[in-house]
């Protein structure tokens, strides 16, 4: 499917809401209304936003701060240099944290310093324990935040096929919140429900390669 730019996108949602004299400044907030909306669908992932990011842990306090676009954590993995390593040969493993709620954390011993093996998401950081004893290398995945679309020629971070989508939907809000049209917003609703509903999902994508062509052989027997 064709990416879409603002501008295109606001042209085919006011024709299908039949709002065509509708400048782009107005549409535009119900476009990213309805992006907002299609990057939140219930139990769609969206590759795209995902995030990978580096960090290092500090001595002076078991937290560092999140990326300014974090939406949510998918995993972190912190570097642990081997016992054997030197200074002229230095290995690490690399280990995955556990998730806690960040009230365990007011109930574990608060003190306590060492290799990080938890960790927790609280307000706009991430919290450690036990408390780092040294620096430590963080590899952060995690989901990214949608930016407003804010010019003309900006096209949404989601792959291309939910472009549409964000037609259908902006289509629907465009006839419910600028004309109150009813009729045309259920219409554009079920068009978008439809739509949504043949979309092949980018988990599904994930789950191709496992689901791939295999040959099976039969033994022979004598």
């Amino acid at each position: 499917m064709p990416v879409l730019s603002l501008a295109q996108i606001a042209s085919y949602a006011t024709q299908m809401a039949q709002t065509p004299l509708v400048e782009l400044s107005v549409a535009s907030q119900y476009i990213n209304l309805a992006y907002n909306i299609v990057s939140l669908e219930r139990g769609v992932e969206h590759t795209p936003r995902e995030q990978l990011a580096f960090a290092s842990t500090s001595t002076i306090t078991g937290r560092i701060a999140l990326p300014s676009d974090h939406d949510y954590t998918l995993g972190i993995k912190i570097a642990i240099p081997n016992s054997w390593s030197t200074a002229t040969s230095r290995t690490t493993e690399w280990k995955p944290l556990l998730k806690q709620p960040a009230q365990w954390f007011d109930a574990a011993e608060s003190y306590a310093t060492g290799e990080p093996e938890r960790y927790a998401d609280y307000a706009t950081w991430l919290e450690f324990d036990p408390s780092p004893d040294s620096v430590y290398s963080l590899q952060l995945r995690y989901v990214r935040k949608i930016s407003e679309l804010t010019t003309s020629t900006a096209t949404p971070l989601l792959d291309e096929q939910w472009h549409w989508a964000m037609v259908l939907k902006a289509a629907e809000l465009l006839s419910a919140g600028f004309t109150s049209d009813m009729t045309r917003e259920r219409q554009n609703q079920a068009r978008y429900a439809a739509f949504v509903g043949g979309l092949r999902l980018d988990q599904t994508k994930k789950r191709m390669d496992p689901r791939g062509m295999r040959v099976q052989y039969q033994r022979s027997v004598k």
